[in-house]
């Protein structure tokens, strides 16, 4: 059996629930969940959708780790003993690693708000995102054809993979403290168009004008927590650090 303690809201009221639920060879967190919403509790609400790493729909706080549920096997969080788990990676420090190892503690999403259980409104995070402008933009009646290097295709790639999970904001400092934040993935998004080279120059420098604010690349701690946490590897940090350096010379 494994024991999920669960954090519940609806509307202003916020509790905890504890549950038990057989574990199964193979079990993922999100597994658990349907478990607990189909046999013994049916108004337990959480997001979903591809079940495989894919969509970032089931993000959600694992024991104190911003993480996706479908990708997390709960066998390895029940052995998980989150005092061991490196600082980068975990949001806060539990009172008690015994406490974290006897069940698994699951609660929403940081830095965004609860719409009910583990259900996060994340339309202020993809606000946040579509801000930096993260189209190409090409001049009109453009009909050339491009073609990336494969250099600079590779370096591309590791932005691209970002899946707008939101795991990085919910761990990120900056945007605990600053609303307007721009975000780990939306400063990383911007950073992947910067890079492209189809994209014109007027509008590299206008997205630089965007990002060029505390609420931007200057707000950022440079702690690599979104880095440590991101399920596609992706390294907005690095790209913080690039566009400021760009800017700096600029």
């Amino acid at each position: 059996m494994v024991t999920l303690n669960i954090k519940r809201q609806e509307d202003d009221k916020i509790w905890y629930d504890t549950f038990h639920v057989e574990e199964k060879p193979g079990m993922n967190v999100l597994e658990a969940l349907f478990e607990i919403q189909e046999k013994l509790d049916g108004s337990l609400c959480f997001r979903f959708a591809c079940r495989g790493a894919v969509c970032g729909s089931c993000a959600m706080l694992i024991n104190k780790v911003p993480r996706l549920a479908c990708k997390k096997l709960v066998g390895d969080v029940k052995k998980e003993d989150i005092s061991s788990l490196k600082s980068d990676q975990i949001l806060t420090s539990p009172q008690s690693s015994k406490e974290s190892n006897d069940r698994v503690l699951i609660e929403p999403l940081p830095n965004l708000g609860v719409i009910r259980d583990l259900v996060v409104d994340m339309e202020h995070f993809y606000s946040l995102v579509d801000s930096v402008q993260p189209w190409i933009t090409a001049e009109e009646n453009y009909d050339k054809k491009h073609l990336i290097e494969p250099a600079t295709q590779k370096k591309l790639e590791k932005y691209t993979n970002c899946i707008l999970c939101a795991v990085c904001h919910g761990i990120c400092p900056a945007a605990t403290r600053d609303d307007k934040y721009l975000s780990p993935a939306g400063l990383a998004r911007a950073w992947r168009f910067q890079l492209d080279p189809r994209e014109l120059e007027k509008s590299k420098l206008q997205r630089y004008n965007i990002v060029d604010s505390p609420s931007g690349v200057w707000g950022c701690d440079l702690v690599y927590k979104c880095v440590a946490v991101c399920p596609k590897k992706v390294p907005p940090t690095k790209a913080i650090k690039q566009m400021r350096r760009q800017i700096s010379e600029k």
